[in-house]
């Protein structure tokens, strides 16, 4: 991530520019160990364009960068220089957004910058994790290595979560459609009907009677209901996206009997995944703890990840301050104990994140096999309300008339 600094240099001359570290504590050590006095440091958020405000119509996708990955991979391999590959990928590519970064990146290392610095220009697309891996790739010459086990990673990640969202979109989709359809039956539909049923002065079941005061609610605050969940949705959102509500929500997403299971079983898997990663590829162990703290969006998991990272730092190692938390299952804690004390604790990780993504795989298919029959029932149950109410009123008007 791009730091914005305003330090001054040992000869009490005030500079300004920019540093890219991954987190701002190590863009502050950064900046001190190149004799620098910082006075400010600010992240650097460059204005959105309309590729980062809706990736999923003009951005780059998760795909794309996989399939770029492995492209690299397989023309490195085949002897080709990276410079004449991605010119190569660039000529071919047909996405607009990636041609124009492989563009830059071409240009960048034409005027002797590296593949991974001109990376790290484009955080949106290579998230720094990406860039930090190709650097080690072009210090240790094992590109092609890198690149595959990059691809491999983002496909888990990326297999995973399409799982969870598409079997949430149908309940999802489901849901909301119900939720316009009675809502516009409540309004339009029912008001004329039970208007009618009244002035036969006939007495009205109670189901009949609690959805004529349902409906003449609706009607009568129709603008106060859509002005108040409009309301209600905003302030969630702007609550949410604090500190402080972003960790609330993040605890009682925990909390929930089955998504909390499902969420803290990716998020393991995640963990697991990423420093298997990252220790293959050769990268220091505080660093690796400050990467993985990248790729956790959970805040409670994130913020128990930053004491386990400085615990690593005093020396205490992993699986000893990982056993303080009840986030982390046993069995995650005692293969990395296993693979500390045996030097397999890549592979030890590997396993763990396989095991917990097939769990989460599971937990997924459960829960779509529970929330399908579920809703129906739900929706079938205020439709037969519905039906009850209007039906019985009306066949006991027809009976007083015949």
């Amino acid at each position: 991530m791009p730091y914005n600094y305003v330090a001054y240099t040992t000869n009490g001359e005030l500079v300004r520019g920019m540093v890219q570290a991954p987190t701002e504590e190590a863009a502050e050590e950064t900046l001190w160990k190149s004799n620098y006095t910082v006075v400010s440091l600010k992240a650097s958020r460059p204005r959105p364009n309309a590729a980062e405000l809706m990736p999923s119509f003009f951005g780059v996708k998760r795909r794309d960068i996989i399939i770029f990955s492995r492209q690299v991979a397989t023309l490195i391999e085949s002897g080709i220089p990276i410079l004449r590959t991605l010119r190569l990928l660039h000529s071919q590519t047909e996405k607009k957004a990636l041609k124009t970064v492989l563009g830059k990146i071409i240009e960048d290392i034409q005027s002797g910058t590296s593949m991974s610095e001109s990376m790290q220009k484009h955080p949106t697309i290579f998230p720094y994790i990406y860039s930090r891996m190709i650097q080690v790739g072009e210090r240790t010459g094992n590109m092609e290595v890198i690149l595959r086990r990059l691809a491999t990673y983002m496909e888990r990640e990326d297999a995973l979560q399409r799982k969870l969202i598409s079997a949430m979109s149908y309940p999802a989709f489901v849901m909301s459609i119900a939720i316009v359809v009675v809502y516009v039956m409540v309004t339009v539909t029912l008001p004329a009907l039970l208007t009618l049923l009244l002035a036969f002065n006939t007495e009205l079941p109670f189901a009949t009677r609690a959805l004529i005061a349902v409906t003449n609610f609706a009607t009568g605050y129709n603008r106060q209901i859509l002005i108040g969940t409009a309301a209600f949705v905003l302030s969630f959102t702007a609550y949410t996206s604090t500190k402080t509500g972003a960790y609330q929500r993040d605890r009682v997403l925990l909390a929930l009997p089955l998504i909390g299971k499902i969420n803290r079983e990716i998020i393991i898997s995640r963990f697991a995944n990423t420093m298997s990663v990252l220790l293959r590829a050769g990268l220091p162990m505080p660093e690796i703890m400050e990467l993985v703290l990248q790729t956790t969006s959970n805040k409670v998991y994130a913020k128990v990840m930053e004491k386990v990272r400085l615990e690593l730092l005093q020396g205490q190692g992993l699986s000893i301050p990982m056993s303080q938390s009840k986030l982390f299952t046993s069995l995650l804690v005692q293969m990395i104990r296993v693979g500390e004390e045996s030097g397999t604790l890549d592979s030890n990780l590997e396993t763990m994140g396989n095991f917990y993504e097939e769990e989460a795989d599971r937990a997924i298919d459960t829960m779509a096999n529970m929330v399908q029959p579920v809703l129906m029932m739900f929706i079938g149950g205020i439709v037969g309300f519905i039906a009850m109410a209007v039906i019985i009123p009306i066949y006991s008007v027809y009976g007083s008339i015949k």
